[in-house]
């Protein structure tokens, strides 16, 4: 049993890509949750997590409130065996989503009734060990989430805010419907390399891209969120086990409802010394 504020039941910690940037994927579940939780195993390869978290509304052109509950379960597969292979995970969350619209009168912006809706969503994930290069030490993550309303787990969405629902002119209230996910790929490299040969410590990259998509209404504003994608490629390395430094480079896109976009690039550097 946990009571508290942690990592929501949804996202999968073990699958987290690595990067220098401390932002995160756009596309992952990412979310600290104030929650209570049970999760019973069954047998040893899998545990079953039920929990209900802070219901909060990220609502675009409105005032949010606390709808009465987020039900969220994941069922995880466990590692097995001396590469864990196929860690994975599903995970389910239905939302009761509430806020109160705005509407205009003449000059003035007034709160409109309070109305409600459902929200969804199904997501998978997990880290699978592979051998393409001959290193047992590389692996690939990902994972893909699917539903309407849960623009609050997703890490791009929550940043921005709004991303869970949209009042129409009448005030009703809708569920935005999107998709998320991205794929990482982690190589090690062989220190036996001829510039490299002889370094202490493990030298590693990783390859990431992560997209969100959200299917707009026709009543929306023209410059509301519609898509992002982000790709990054880095360098760690540790030449002990409590030093690790790292390179990063990040692109990323942003394409409105208007089919504007933009894009953005970063290079960021980082050192870190754990006692």
């Amino acid at each position: 049993f946990l009571a508290g504020k942690t990592w929501s039941t949804l996202m999968d910690v073990d699958a987290r890509p690595e990067e220098v940037d401390v932002e995160g994927m756009n596309g992952e579940v990412l979310l600290r949750h104030s929650q209570i939780r049970w999760s019973p195993e069954f047998g040893k390869n899998y545990q079953l997590k039920l929990a209900l978290e802070d219901p909060a509304t990220d609502v675009i052109n409105g005032q949010p409130q606390r709808g009465h509950f987020d039900l969220v379960a994941s069922l995880n597969k466990m590692p097995f065996g001396p590469l864990g292979r196929w860690n994975y995970r599903v995970g389910f969350v239905l939302r009761d989503l509430k806020a109160d619209g705005f509407v205009s009168d003449s000059e003035e912006v007034i709160v409109s009734g309070e109305d409600s809706t459902t929200g969804w969503g199904i997501t998978t994930g997990g880290r699978q060990p592979v051998t393409w290069w001959g290193n047992s030490g590389d692996s690939l993550a990902w994972q893909l989430t699917y539903g309407k309303g849960i623009g609050h787990y997703i890490n791009d969405l929550h940043s921005v805010g709004g991303g869970d629902a949209v009042f129409d002119p009448a005030g009703q209230l809708h569920a935005l419907p999107v998709f998320a996910g991205f794929l990482s790929y982690q190589h090690i490299w062989p220190m036996t390399w001829k510039p490299i040969k002889g370094w202490p410590g493990i030298l590693r990259s990783n390859f990431n891209l992560g997209v969100v998509s959200i299917k707009t209404f026709d009543f929306q504003d023209a410059t509301d969120y519609s898509e992002t994608i982000r790709a990054s490629i880095n360098l760690f390395y540790n030449p002990t086990d409590h030093v690790t430094m790292g390179v990063e480079y990040l692109w990323g896109q942003r394409e409105n409802k208007d089919k504007s976009k933009g894009s953005a690039n970063q290079l960021q550097l980082s050192a870190r010394y754990t006692f």
